[in-house]
């Protein structure tokens, strides 16, 4: 069963290779594996004998400057979003040992570039708040305080009012 798997994931990723184009406006999914480094280690954690037999950890690492897949605005988010796990180098480096097999592993690498690649996108592409959109929100902040006010007033009178019955 395993190897159906692997045998699936390695003929969807040629094919979404051969459909990759080499840049576009937005990122669109595809990540093209051969221009990025991959690289396994002895992972640490439960295994039992796995562990020291097998190099399941798996490491992909790129060169954030060098990927023609992404756009130049994508690339400086990029960069100043995953600062913390880029090298001096200039490599984004990403790494996963979650599972007992190597092929998981690669799959979950590239599942948390692609969602983090995602992520910042959404970012870029949130509207930005101008002075009108700051002023209509003042005056709706305004409107709302004025009719929390009225409301204490009615509440505190009808309180009062109560509190006058009670006293004769």
């Amino acid at each position: 069963m395993l190897r159906n798997i692997f045998s699936f994931a390695l003929k969807s990723t040629r094919q979404i290779q051969v459909s990759a184009a080499s840049s576009s406006a937005s990122f669109n999914g595809v990540i093209p594996t051969d221009k990025i480094e991959k690289r396994f280690s002895l992972s640490s954690g439960p295994g039992g004998q796995n562990v020291q037999k097998n190099a399941t950890k798996v490491e992909i690492r790129f060169k954030v400057s060098d990927a023609d897949w992404l756009s130049e605005a994508l690339k400086t988010s990029i960069e100043e979003k995953l600062a913390h796990r880029i090298n001096s180098a200039g490599e984004l480096i990403i790494d996963s040992d979650r599972t007992r097999e190597r092929h998981l592993n690669v799959a979950d690498c590239f599942d948390k570039l692609r969602s983090a690649i995602y992520t910042i996108e959404n970012e870029q592409e949130k509207r930005k708040t101008t002075e009108e959109d700051e002023k209509i929100l003042r005056q709706r902040a305004a409107v709302a305080t004025q009719h929390r006010l009225q409301e204490k007033r009615r509440t505190s009178e009808k309180k009062a009012s109560r509190r006058a019955a009670v006293e004769l």
